[in-house]
């Protein structure tokens, strides 16, 4: 039997070959959106567990740093760390799995067309002059 390294060594690898499809690699965009803030790999594995994760972090993190617990019974997203080749498991949670212990709120992320110009502007500042700036999707493009 192999092992649960193993196993998702092989998700990883599976989930990449998957990903060659227009639909499924556009699902794996909206969830790496989410997930700017880890690697490709990573990214990857929680896609392929936790498709809708909006958040993720460690226990540590969520426990320690932003006053959360997990919720009982709650599965923890597997990631691969390599560690001079050896491969290790590290888990993340996502938001929905844990609760504020003061009632405290993690506010995520969120797109409002009323700051559509504003974000037009900040591209333009960072990058230059743009050649077309009706919509923010025009300007990134």
């Amino acid at each position: 039997m192999a092992s649960k390294t193993q196993l998702i060594f092989e998700l990883s690898q599976n989930t990449v070959k998957k990903l060659f499809d227009y639909e499924k690699w556009a699902a794996f965009l909206r969830s790496a959106s989410w997930q700017y803030k880890y690697p490709f790999q990573d990214q990857l594995l929680i896609y392929a567990q936790r498709p809708d994760a909006t958040a993720c972090a460690s226990f540590d993190i969520w426990t320690d740093k932003l006053h959360r617990w997990i919720n009982k019974g709650s599965k923890g997203i597997a990631l691969l760390s390599d560690n001079n080749g050896h491969f290790k498991l590290n888990y993340v949670f996502d938001i929905s799995d844990t609760n504020s212990f003061y009632g405290n709120e993690v506010k995520l992320w969120q797109y409002s067309d009323k700051h559509e110009q504003a974000v037009i502007e900040t591209l333009e500042n960072t990058f230059g002059e743009l050649k077309v700036t009706t919509t923010v999707i025009d300007a990134v493009i």
